[in-house]
């Protein structure tokens, strides 16, 4: 599980609160001639955390990917003490295994954290997407493991915050479904035809996202930030659809 695979190199203070962040990738074959782009955002992402000690110190990122099935390929850690993993391209589209091993890395990873002491801020996930679900019943397959109903106690109580990132031939309607809570979720799609820029705009929403929402923690006030793009990436982002 990867719950297991989640250590710490120093001693916890009792309560130290902790950020986890997890980015999870399409590798499908379509991005075959954008992973070099994908993995430099990547790279880019680890050199701001690690600059900055106070993030580092408080965030733990995870890194997922997903085609025809998903993986884990970063376990949920501090990002200075690891190598920044080389994604590949795969096969197909299927959301349901992605939101399937996410949900249950979330809780192996939450209940190894506590077990070491820490007190767990709430997850937010950066989900990235260039096409459609190969999945029929995507929406269900998200709805029943990654969203909670208070009114009947259904779901995953600890949800993460989800934020949905398409490009290409993502579809808006389905990252408006994907947002997750209302209030907290966010979805953006990048309107741009060239795929490095699309993928430069999405990452660095992502990196000021973290960066922002670590810096947080040292104002006694840790609050998650989900940035906004930059007004010249040609990215337009929106709240969540309401699920009925």
């Amino acid at each position: 599980m990867s719950g297991e695979r989640v250590t710490e190199r120093a001693m916890v203070e009792p309560g130290q609160l902790v950020m986890p962040f997890y980015l999870v990738c399409d590798v499908s074959g379509s991005m075959a001639h954008n992973i070099a782009e994908l993995n430099d955002g990547i790279r880019r992402l680890w050199r701001a955390v690690v600059s900055e000690p106070v993030v580092d110190d408080v965030s733990r990122i995870g890194i997922l990917t997903f085609s025809d099935s998903a993986k884990v390929v970063l376990p949920l850690s501090q990002m200075s003490w690891n190598d920044v993993p080389a994604l590949s391209a795969e096969g197909g589209t299927n959301y349901g295994a992605a939101f399937r091993l996410l949900a249950q890395t979330i809780a192996d990873d939450a209940a190894c954290l506590k077990a070491q002491g820490y007190k767990i801020y709430r997850p937010c996930v950066f989900f990235l997407t260039d096409g459609e679900p190969s999945d029929p019943d995507w929406d269900r397959t998200f709805r029943d493991t990654l969203t909670y109903d208070a009114a009947t106690g259904r779901g995953m109580r600890a949800h993460p915050v989800f934020v949905p990132f398409g490009f290409r031939n993502a579809s808006e309607h389905v990252l408006r479904r994907l947002a997750y809570p209302l209030g907290k979720g966010k979805w953006y799609h990048s309107k741009s035809h060239n795929v490095e820029v699309a993928l430069r705009g999405i990452l660095d929403v992502i990196m000021n996202s973290v960066v922002g929402s670590g810096m947080s923690v040292s104002t006694g006030q840790p609050t998650l930030f989900v940035r906004g793009p930059a007004p010249d990436s040609g990215i337009s982002s929106g709240d969540p659809d309401v699920w009925v």
